[in-house]
């Protein structure tokens, strides 16, 4: 085990350049906690979502980047793998954003050993955790065959081919959510389970003369009023944050915007979002959606 906390920050300017052409970001699933239709909802959006069926049915959070950075490990995890034909003992790396358990089902990380896994492809399963998610993962115990360590707010480390930083998330007190900056030819912002960005969040970002090719926001209120100091969003929410984020020079015309991470209780039917996520110039996750950038 592993801690980074109290080492030195990699200066944007500093990455190395990696050497994906191409980086492909899989939504493996796209809902909130209670899934959609939710698991024991009967209310009129549940019903509709069951009968139209397709992109309506939401499972938890999960994406994976290429084939072997997975973000994220719910409880739907296997489903997941099944669903998008993914082999998991290729995934070299995986990022945690925080401890809530529908983004992280620790337990199954106990499966990535003798007699419940063989001849893995990658030795090891690198883990890099926000700090209440690694104090969750060391808690449960983990095998021989995953590393664990914790990444804190503003600090990178470097994976492969990939370059993670960090974000302070504003979500779950206690627990020192992240959201992530994820480098490869590409630079992605994945967004999820945070309310609208810290001032000190945009600070950074600008600094560091970051530009993203696409930021990946969550979207969890849909049209729910929730003031920025909230640990979620919804689309007032996001306009603002595009917004912002356009100011300072992070985002331009060609960088690919996507809203995902939707809870029942926003009535999240897909015809709907896209109808409403086409008025800030987003897209609309579904399940099994991928994106090349």
């Amino acid at each position: 085990m592993k801690f980074l906390s109290g080492c030195s920050i990699i200066k944007y300017t500093d990455y190395v350049k990696g050497k994906v052409n191409v980086m492909k970001l899989t939504y493996l699933g796209t809902a909130a906690a209670e899934g959609f239709p939710a698991v024991f909802c009967n209310c009129k959006y549940c019903i509709e979502a069951r009968k139209l069926g397709g992109k309506n049915i939401r499972t938890r959070s999960q994406a994976l980047i290429n084939d072997d950075l997975l973000i994220d490990l719910p409880a739907d995890t296997y489903m997941h793998f099944l669903q998008n034909g993914i082999e998991g003992d290729k995934i070299k790396y995986l990022l945690i954003t925080h401890s809530h358990g529908d983004h992280l089902y620790a337990g199954e990380l106990h499966m990535r050993q003798s007699p419940y896994s063989h001849d893995e492809r990658s030795e090891k399963l690198e883990i890099y955790a926000s700090r209440g998610a690694y104090d969750k993962i060391t808690k449960t115990g983990f095998p021989k065959s995953v590393s664990l360590s914790a990444i804190g707010a503003y600090e990178s480390v470097s994976l492969g081919k990939y370059t993670v930083t960090a974000l302070p998330a504003r979500h779950m007190a206690g627990d020192f959510a992240n959201i992530y900056i994820i480098k490869g030819d590409k630079t992605l912002l994945y967004a999820h389970d945070t309310g609208f960005f810290y001032d000190e969040v945009f600070d950074f970002i600008e600094k560091q003369g970051i530009v993203f090719d696409m930021i990946s926001l969550d979207c969890t209120n849909v049209d729910i009023h929730i003031p920025d100091s909230g640990t979620h969003m919804g689309f007032p929410n996001i306009e603002r944050l595009i917004a912002r984020l356009t100011d300072i020079g992070a985002i331009n015309s060609d960088t690919k915007k996507i809203v995902n991470h939707f809870s029942h209780n926003g009535g999240p039917l897909h015809a709907f979002l896209e109808e409403r996520a086409s008025e800030y110039g987003c897209s609309v996750s579904y399940d099994g959606m991928s994106v090349e950038i």
